[in-house]
């Protein structure tokens, strides 16, 4: 597989970049976002049709990157969750195991 300039493949570049967004670059991301589309009616209303233009590329290019950040997080998040609930279980039934095995030896 081609690597690149850092010497990693694609796949090992994404996975670096990606460990390192967290909720603060997300807000950011959101009010950019916010800011492209206010940008965008006032272009709008200013009759601005080429930076109306601009900015709508630039609304296309945010939104998707917005979408892959939150699918992420309720990813990882919901796997946080499965990992607690099975550890949950495996105790539980360590406990169990142990109670029945207590009256069995006395």
């Amino acid at each position: 597989m081609a690597r690149l300039n850092n010497g990693l493949t694609p796949l090992e570049n994404a996975r670096q970049r990606a460990l390192v967004v967290d909720e603060n670059d997300l807000e950011e991301l959101e009010t950019l976002h916010k800011d492209l589309l206010n940008r965008v009616d006032q272009a709008r209303a200013d009759g601005r049709i080429f930076m109306m233009g601009q900015y709508v590329r630039l609304v296309g290019l945010v939104s998707p990157e917005i979408d892959r950040i939150q699918r992420r997080f309720k990813r990882e998040t919901l796997a946080a969750v499965r990992k607690d609930h099975k550890g949950l279980k495996k105790e539980a039934k360590e406990a169990a195991a142990e109670a029945t095995a207590e009256p069995a030896t006395a």
